[in-house]
């Protein structure tokens, strides 16, 4: 037994030598290079070096100790444990920054939003793996954990389907980026901006103010509209004018109405057309662009438009069709007018 206090004695004062080491002389070294990775790994091994020390130490000490037989296993146990957690969180630690590392120098986002996601995942793993050595080193028969992690794993991958295609679904949204967060996209019948994407859900802020959150794997099996990367938005539709228009007006529409949108702003015209004799109207085509994807401003613009029209319409004596029809009764070549349909 005392020379099991010596040995521990010793084995103290070696730690605090390294420790010493580690605190005052590597740093100084570390400071030179231009990479803080080399500083961060000093500091991580430096914080462990009290229980590696103290592990070590009580492992060379264990046949000077002279524990009864029946202590001897359990002991043994007890500190490969405790050596494989510490291990195990220096390695992700370390792992960790590696990766954050790598991800911040590719520069992209994406790329680094996905690494934060697989940290969980990466961590698990290799608790797994080193829990596995720790058996296999007890005498435990991977056999038998293979065994049982297959039976369980069964079960655990029909728990867990859900979760795993969202989180599928998730990855494939960082990585392909059909959208990111703050633009503004239109999914089936929901028009949105992106204000959160998470591993299960995203979340969406409607143009009414409430939020609505949509399941990843819905998102990527659904044909998503994207407007943020949009340079001009197209306007395109249609007005009709009654019968009673003579030729000269109906010649004349066009040109009123090229003018009036080439003379508003963040506007360019590109047609209008007399395209139909309709059942109760002359219909026009008009397609213009606003050189904005900003949609307030778009409907702003387009209503300024349309009351323009409206008040060279009134000026011009034109009228604006609406549902009618006019019945012609044979015999007395009397016609009359009937109501609006």
């Amino acid at each position: 037994m005392p020379d099991a206090l010596i040995d521990i004695a010793g084995g103290i004062a070696l730690t605090f030598l390294i420790s010493f080491v580690f605190k005052k002389i590597l740093p100084r070294l570390a400071n030179k290079t231009k990479s803080n990775f080399d500083d961060f790994i000093i500091r991580e091994i430096t914080n462990l070096i009290f229980p590696l020390g103290s592990i070590a130490v009580l492992f060379l000490a264990e046949r000077k100790l002279q524990l009864p037989g029946g202590l001897n296993r359990p002991y043994e146990l007890i500190l490969t444990i405790a050596a494989a957690v510490v291990f195990v969180r220096l390695i992700n630690r370390l792992g960790i920054r590696l990766l954050q590392g790598l991800a911040r120098r590719s520069g992209r986002e994406d790329i680094e939003q996905l690494v934060r996601t697989l940290f969980p995942l990466l961590k698990s793993l290799t608790w797994i793996v080193v829990s596995l050595i720790v058996l296999q080193s007890q005498g435990v028969k991977l056999t038998v954990v293979w065994g049982l992690l297959s039976a369980g794993g069964i079960g655990l991958g029909l728990a867990l389907k859900e979760p795993a295609q969202e989180l599928f679904a998730y990855l494939m949204i960082l990585i392909d980026k059909p959208f990111t967060i703050g633009q503004f996209i239109a999914v089936d019948s929901v028009s949105a901006t992106v204000e959160k994407i998470g591993v299960r859900s995203t979340h969406l802020r409607s143009l009414r103010g409430e939020i609505v959150v949509i399941n990843n794997s819905t998102l990527t099996s659904s044909n998503i509209e994207n407007f943020a990367t949009m340079q001009q938005r197209r306007m395109i539709y249609s007005i009709g004018v009654t019968y009673q228009t003579t030729a000269d007006q109906i010649q004349s529409i066009p040109t009123t109405i090229q003018s009036i949108i080439e003379n508003t702003n963040h506007t360019i015209f590109n047609r209008c057309h007399f395209t139909t004799f309709g059942d109760y109207s002359l219909n026009f085509e008009i397609v213009y662009y606003i050189d904005n994807r900003d949609y307030t401003l778009a409907m702003d613009i387009q209503q300024s438009i349309n009351l323009s029209i409206m008040r060279k319409f009134e000026e011009q004596g034109i009228e604006f069709a609406f549902p009618s029809q006019t019945l012609y009764l044979e015999g007395n070549g009397i016609s009359a007018g009937a109501a609006p349909s």
